[in-house]
């Protein structure tokens, strides 16, 4: 048996190529988005500028009606 296949006379096409199923190319384009999505997380925090806080408040001062009820009982 001979297992060699002469070969076809060239029509001058190119073959053609039937791709990828389209459970790989999903899974591809998946990956891709998440590479993406991965990529702009990173950056997200160096395009905000930090938010500010207010300044703390001072203490209270302990003079008042609080203090003055505190040391009446």
């Amino acid at each position: 048996m001979n297992r060699w296949h002469p070969p076809e006379p060239d029509d001058g096409d190119w073959p053609v190529d039937r791709g990828r199923p389209w459970g790989l190319r999903l899974l591809a384009l998946l990956g891709a988005f998440s590479f993406v999505m991965l990529g702009l997380s990173s950056l997200a925090p160096l395009l905000h500028p930090q938010e500010r806080r207010p300044p703390d408040l001072p203490d209270r001062p302990s003079s008042g009606l609080v203090s003055l009820l505190g040391r009446l009982v």
